[in-house]
Formats: C-alpha cells, sequence, structure tokens
C-alpha cells in the first residue's frame, strides 16, 4: 500500500496525511517518533520535520519521504507558532496531523485521525497517554507503551466512542491533532506574534471557534515520552507573561491563570486579573527552577 492511502470497504481512500513535528534538541524522542511511524498500519504521505534554531538529522528511511527544514529567530529558542505555520507551508497534503516531538504514535493514530477528518472536517485533539520513566527506552515495544501509559486527568475518556464533537476549545492542546489544510488556512493558522512557549496553542483554538471551524476530541493515541519538567513553568516565565498579556490584547481574557498566579504567589510577578498588563518584579533563581522541576507530566 503506498504512503497515506488506506482500503475502506474494498475502496483506496485517496486523502494523504503529512505528519508535522517541530524540535529542538530532543533528538532521542525525534528518532523514538520516526520508530513509531515506521509501525503505522497507515503510513504518512511525507513526514516533515523543522529544527527550531537548529539543523535537524534523521537515519534514511526507505518507507515514506522525510522532509526537514528550519527556523531561524534572533532572540527566541522556541518560535513554536512560526514552526508549525512553516511546517504547514511545507506540506503537500490535504491532511495534516501535528505531532510534538515527544510523543510516539500508536499504530493506529494516523488512521483514525484520518477516518475524523473525513467523517468532519474539524479541528481534531488527539488523545495522549503518558509514559513513566525508561518506558520508551532502547528496545522498546508498542504492546509496551500500551500497558505502561496513563490517559491525562483533564481530557475526555472516549472509550470505544471513537470521536465526540466539543465547544471546549480552550481544552485543546496543540502535541497531538489533525486539521485539514483548507481549515488551517480558515483558521489563518498559528499567530506568530506569539513569541516562544505558551499561550499559542490556545490562541490557535479561539481562531478556529471564532473563523467557524468546529472542535473535537478523537481517539487517536500518541504516546508522551517521559521527561522533566518545570511546574509551574519558571523557566519560560518572561514569553509566558508576554504571551499572556498579547492574548489578554487580543480576547479579553487571561490564558494560562494557574501559572500566572503561581509566579505571583512567588512573589515573582504582579498578576491582577482586572489589570491590562502584568509587571515583572524578578526572574527566578536556579535554584528556584531545579526545585520546581517535577518527573510527573505536565498538568497532572
Amino acid at each position: 500500500m503506498v504512503p497515506g492511502s488506506q482500503i475502506v470497504s474494498g475502496v483506496v481512500n485517496a486523502m494523504k496525511i503529512s505528519v508535522l513535528t517541530i524540535v529542538r534538541g530532543r533528538q532521542a524522542h525525534l528518532e523514538n517518533q520516526l520508530k513509531g511511524l515506521l509501525q503505522s498500519e497507515i503510513l504518512p504521505h511525507e513526514w516533515v520535520v523543522v529544527g527550531m534554531n537548529q539543523d535537524v538529522t534523521l537515519p534514511d528511511c526507505q518507507r515514506f519521504p522525510i522532509r526537514i527544514s528550519s527556523v531561524n529567530h534572533p532572540t527566541e529558542p522556541l518560535p513554536l507558532a512560526q514552526a508549525r505555520n512553516h511546517a504547514a507551508s511545507l506540506c503537500k497534503t490535504d491532511g495534516l496531523v501535528f505531532l510534538d516531538v515527544d510523543c510516539i504514535p500508536s499504530p493506529d493514530m494516523i488512521g483514525n485521525m484520518l477516518n475524523a477528518l473525513q467523517t468532519e472536517d474539524r479541528l481534531w485533539m488527539g488523545c495522549p497517554r503518558y509514559l513513566p520513566a525508561e518506558a520508551a527506552e532502547d528496545d522498546w515495544q508498542m504492546d509496551h507503551l500500551q500497558r505502561l501509559s496513563v490517559g491525562h486527568p483533564l481530557q475526555p475518556q472516549l472509550g470505544e466512542e471513537k470521536r465526540q464533537g466539543s465547544e471546549r476549545y480552550e481544552m485543546f492542546w496543540s502535541l497531538c491533532f489533525a486539521t485539514s489544510l483548507s481549515s488551517f488556512d480558515q483558521i489563518g493558522g498559528f499567530d506568530d506574534s506569539f513569541d516562544g512557549y505558551g499561550g499559542e496553542d490556545t490562541d490557535f483554538a479561539f481562531s478556529a471557534r471564532k473563523a467557524g471551524v468546529p472542535f473535537g476530541f478523537v481517539n487517536a493515541v500518541a504516546y508522551h515520552q517521559h521527561h522533566s519538567v518545570c511546574k509551574p513553568p519558571l523557566n519560560h516565565l518572561k514569553p509566558i507573561v508576554k504571551n499572556a498579556e498579547r492574548f489578554h490584547r487580543k480576547w479579553g481574557v487571561w490564558p494560562m491563570e494557574s501559572w500566572l498566579n503561581a509566579f505571583a504567589e512567588r512573589e515573582l510577578i504582579e498578576f491582577d486579573k482586572d489589570a491590562d498588563s502584568i509587571t515583572i518584579h524578578r526572574m527566578p533563581t536556579e535554584s528556584e527552577i531545579q526545585k520546581a522541576t517535577s518527573l510527573t507530566p505536565a498538568g497532572f
């Protein structure tokens, strides 16, 4: 079977899917994602990988094309919105599956995304499941990932239900989602005035709602590889504050309130929900960042 095709009721489905991944560092995660893609029941038509302020190297792949590019930002090491838009601009398919570098696709993830897109043209968020430490190290097996992974408590548990429409756009996360190219263009892509970490994915979802693109959840599983996180993300305080202010000016509400409140509790910022701006008192110390680093997934 050619990459990106599917047999449904004996008919080869012509819709093609690109998988898009943006990366900075995390080479082992990236190679694990490739290993997962190679075990997909439906192969992607192409895999588009965009490095953020770095060049990307990958092993040769004979099963589908890998298109490698990069974006460079003069001051921001993680230009997430810009990198996702660049990846989308390189695609040659009608279907786009965005997958964060620390995610391994389950064998039926692409097929479930494809079926969802063809059933209804929505912004579809996939189903992240989280892995413990060392689960995806060395010669890991896919059935082990399923057995060891756990769902996220804030995300809907679809069970046997394959997909579910939703008006809860604020629950969108960009780590694993699918959309058609036409819907991506209708949304306007990611707003690349959001520099760096924080808020760009919620802004994208709010833009989808404003553009009339429906939202939903699909039981398309991606296994999130274990890594440490800073909770709250003190290591990204400055871009989070800047992006929160940008989001507030655009939508009239504050995003990431739990993080902003946590920063305020540490007297790093002055945050008043009724104000129009946030004052940064000081940046966190390295010791504070280390103390806030956790080995449990973000959001748990």
